[in-house]
């Protein structure tokens, strides 16, 4: 009889132990994860507030992450729209320091919005101007 709980306890202790080593090491991931960086997204768009019909402007879209020029986005496509109907995408073109520009010549007067579609590090994100057209 003594023997028998011996063995169990002597069972349970290790099964015990191994339990405890699982943990620490899932804790030890956890904690290798934590200290990796997110990669983030954030693009500036610049385009003018006003321009004369027939004008040719120019669209920028900066984008970063982390603070640091993407130079190689997956995706950087400009889109104008007039009275909420998309009229035009542009894909972007990349100039340096994680620019990437188009050239534009709005026809018509109006009030017209666009948006820079731009992918990159996995993530999506379209920030929009106003501009206004005389």
């Amino acid at each position: 009889m003594k023997k028998l709980f011996g063995t169990l306890f002597l069972s349970s202790a290790l099964v015990l132990t191994a339990c405890g080593n699982e943990t620490e090491e899932a804790h030890d991931e956890h904690s290798d994860h934590e200290h990796e960086e997110v990669a983030g997204l954030d693009v500036e768009l610049t385009t003018p507030e006003t321009t004369e019909a027939g004008e040719e402007v120019e669209f920028v879209a900066h984008v970063t992450s982390n603070d640091e020029d993407v130079n190689d986005a997956d995706k950087v496509v400009f889109e104008v729209l007039k009275d909420d109907e998309s009229l035009e995408h542009i894909d972007g073109e990349f100039d340096e320091n994680g620019k990437y520009k188009i050239k534009y010549t709005f026809e018509e007067s109006g009030t017209y919005e666009v948006i820079s579609h731009v992918d990159a590090n996995g993530l999506h994100t379209m920030p929009k101007n106003e501009v206004v057209v005389e």
